[in-house]
């Protein structure tokens, strides 16, 4: 690996990277990246995206292909601990539980496709999510939640909850406010794993965002009013604010820690999106404010090769994560 040079940093406590789970024959180059390049950048934390990638005892049929053993589970937990990082795993416990076609569902709907908010529909605007009123949908989630937490020695849990478009259309759901079923639904999962599993909770910020008043629109924030109610929410989560595009003011930033969470800003593969995310962070801090955690929403393995100085050829998106995560790291 080239020499790495580190500049000093901002004095932010959390310094995360958010990448999914590898293919199984990447898996020796992302334990390179835990071991060698993430300690050298002084990240201090692996937000691991399982979604169903876990081969889970309590319900086997949710696994999907490519999934971690629990051997593999506990060796990750190994690595991070000795390379001084914190292994967060994560799961997507509403939306993205599908892409838009009918057939593509993932793990949780195609073993239980009666937890569909929208089973009438063979097409949805973007992906389908879960119904958060059907009579079991939360037994199953905590016993999988609940299996992910064990299997990663983990203090805490990122449980997704972005880009909820579907809500509010089944028949239990269709007369209830979208912000009181949306707002109930993160609540009952706080109550489960902070209150019931002593798991710190990581929430996506967007469905918590007026889309109109703060103008980020529909997919940074939201216009289907599941916002609302978000002083009803517990304020022991951590809001995970998610921006991808060049700003000259981020207002999540001071919305949210003015309301009393605490806040990471999330940026992607935009270098220029990703220097003014952080300009605007470090002009606006408080003691709410947490940190960073870049995201890649890109093949793992590719984003693995490319910082360790792989020479294999990599997608330049996978090229630019890379480089966002060394600007922010250093930042």
């Amino acid at each position: 690996m080239s020499e790495i040079r580190i500049g000093k940093g901002k004095d932010w406590s959390f310094r995360g990277f958010c990448l999914g789970v590898p293919a199984q024959n990447d898996m020796d180059i992302f334990k390179r990246l835990i071991t060698e390049v993430m300690p050298e950048y002084k990240c201090n934390a692996l937000v691991l995206l399982i979604r169903y990638r876990y081969q889970f005892k309590s319900h086997p049929e949710v696994a999907d292909r490519g999934a971690l053993t629990g051997d593999q589970a506990a060796e990750l937990v190994d690595i991070c601990r000795e390379s001084g990082i914190r292994l967060i795993p994560k799961m997507n416990l509403m939306g993205h539980q599908s892409e838009k076609k009918r057939g593509s569902e993932q793990g949780l709907l195609r073993a239980f496709p009666e937890f569909d908010e929208t089973p009438e529909m063979d097409e949805v605007r973007y992906c389908r999510s879960l119904c958060p009123l059907h009579p079991e949908v939360s037994d199953v989630v905590f016993d999988l939640a609940d299996e992910i937490i064990e299997a990663f020695n983990a203090d805490a849990i990122h449980v997704g909850l972005d880009e909820v478009f579907e809500i509010g259309k089944c028949p239990r759901c269709k007369d209830i406010n979208n912000a009181k079923l949306f707002t109930d639904w993160v609540n009952t999962l706080h109550s489960h794993l902070t209150g019931e599993k002593n798991a710190e909770m990581f929430v996506w910020g967007d469905r918590f965002l007026d889309g109109e008043s703060t103008g980020y629109g529909e997919w940074e924030a939201s216009r289907n009013d599941t916002w609302s109610m978000v002083d009803d929410a517990a304020k022991d989560i951590v809001i995970c604010d998610w921006h991808y595009g060049v700003r000259e003011q981020y207002p999540s930033v001071p919305y949210f820690t003015g309301k009393g969470f605490r806040l990471l800003a999330c940026p992607w593969r935009n270098i220029d999106a990703t220097k003014a995310f952080a300009e605007y962070l470090s002009e606006n801090m408080n003691d709410r404010v947490m940190g960073v955690l870049q995201t890649s929403w890109c093949n793992a393995g590719m984003v693995a090769r490319y910082l360790c100085d792989e020479d294999d050829e990599v997608e330049d998106v996978a090229k630019q994560v890379g480089e966002s995560f060394k600007f922010l790291m250093t930042f």
